[in-house]
């Protein structure tokens, strides 16, 4: 049995607007294991991205995490993301937690190179590994020359000190003396070395090249692979990808999507793949989580939604898809508006099976059948 690697409890986000409070998270339970794809599906604006920026605790403003807890586990232990400091985020964000934006082009920076922007990465994460191998490779070149002896020792000795201290005024001043200079050269050459092996791996053609583009100068899906070389680039136990295939062409999108379950099973890592398109979700998860309206309403293995689906909401999504045959059937009634929600269920209003129950009291999300989880009046009264 794999191990849970990202545990969320009764998470509550909400919004604090001039129209009025949005309730965008009410609830959200989710369990990912070690080694799975998670699916989170859902209409547009049902809460799939914020519930992945909860993770990251990277709510924007006027957002609010009011509740809840994120369990992560790490090789330090199990703990909760949202009770640490914001420095002891930023080590895990990047390193242990990564994220495949919607929009690429919003994700890289237009005034600064991909090398320069996936290098920033490795310099964060990985600062101390490439200050020793420039420094190794100083000091192969001064054992090759006597006279330089005397300056690679300086030069050991001010360069332990950075790697305490990076952004200390004086090392920052010694820097940029000439002669010492050159191990700034040699650990720019190995960050290169690195971001061309990165985007490589991404079956990027001519990687020398492209290190040196600015993102206005790629494609709409090489914009798409530079963001996964940053977000896979420290091999991260979690990657978390937010429609990554949303404004690119059909051809494309099953390039990325087989790119992510190659580099998945290379880089052993867990996959949370928010989407809408159920047909990716039965193509790439081993598991799914139904949202509507903030809520989680059904969680389960990818088959048995598609086979069983026990929630309103799941059953009728899925007959909602277009297929050969059978009649096309929609969705009666529209999203509710999250700044006033329905009370109880907040499907009750679009749901043929609604009882007085749905619209007084909220459900339990309770597990229904093996590892089959259900957020229903239906199941809970054992109707």
């Amino acid at each position: 049995m794999a191990k849970d690697l990202l545990e969320i409890e009764d998470l509550v986000v909400k919004f604090y607007t001039y129209e009025g409070v949005v309730e965008a998270i009410d609830g959200v339970n989710l369990k990912l294991k070690e080694g799975e794809t998670l699916g989170l599906v859902g209409e547009t604006g049902c809460g799939k991205s914020v519930t992945s920026l909860s993770v990251m605790v990277l709510i924007p403003s006027p957002g609010r995490i009011e509740d809840g807890k994120v369990f992560y586990k790490t090789s330090k232990g199990n703990f909760d993301l949202l009770k640490q400091e914001d420095a002891v985020l930023r080590g895990i964000r990047g390193e242990d937690i990564s994220m495949i934006f919607q929009d690429p082009r919003s994700a890289l920076n237009p005034v600064y190179t991909v090398a320069e922007q996936i290098g920033e990465v490795f310099m964060h994460h990985r600062r101390e590994e490439l200050c020793k191998r420039a420094l190794e490779g100083i000091e192969q070149e001064s054992s090759k020359r006597s006279a330089l002896g005397f300056i690679y020792k300086l030069e050991k000795k001010i360069y332990e000190r950075m790697l305490k201290n990076p952004n200390s005024l004086s090392i920052k001043m010694l820097s940029r003396i000439p002669i010492i200079n050159r191990y700034q050269n040699r650990l720019k050459n190995e960050v290169i070395k690195d971001v061309v092996k990165v985007l490589g791996v991404m079956k990027i053609p001519d990687p020398e090249r492209v290190a040196d583009m600015y993102p206005h100068e790629l494609s709409g899906g090489m914009a798409q692979r530079v963001v996964i070389a940053m977000a896979l680039g420290c091999n991260p136990g979690l990657l978390i990808a937010d429609e990554p295939t949303t404004n690119l062409d059909v051809t494309v999108q099953a390039q990325i999507l087989e790119l992510i379950r190659e580099l998945k099973g290379k880089f052993e890592s867990s996959v949370l793949y928010i989407t809408h398109d159920l047909g990716v979700v039965a193509e790439l998860c081993d598991r799914v989580a139904v949202m509507y309206a903030g809520c989680v309403c059904e969680l389960a293995d990818v088959t048995e939604i598609f086979k069983n689906p026990l929630h309103p909401y799941a059953q009728a999504l899925l007959e909602s898809i277009p297929r050969p045959g059978k009649e096309f059937k929609s969705i009666k009634g529209e999203v509710p508006a999250l700044i006033n929600p329905p009370a109880g269920c907040r499907f009750h209003p679009r749901c043929p099976n609604a009882t007085e129950l749905c619209v007084e009291q909220k459900p339990k999300f309770l597990e229904v059948e093996k590892d089959h989880f259900v957020m229903c009046h239906l199941y809970s009264t054992g109707s």
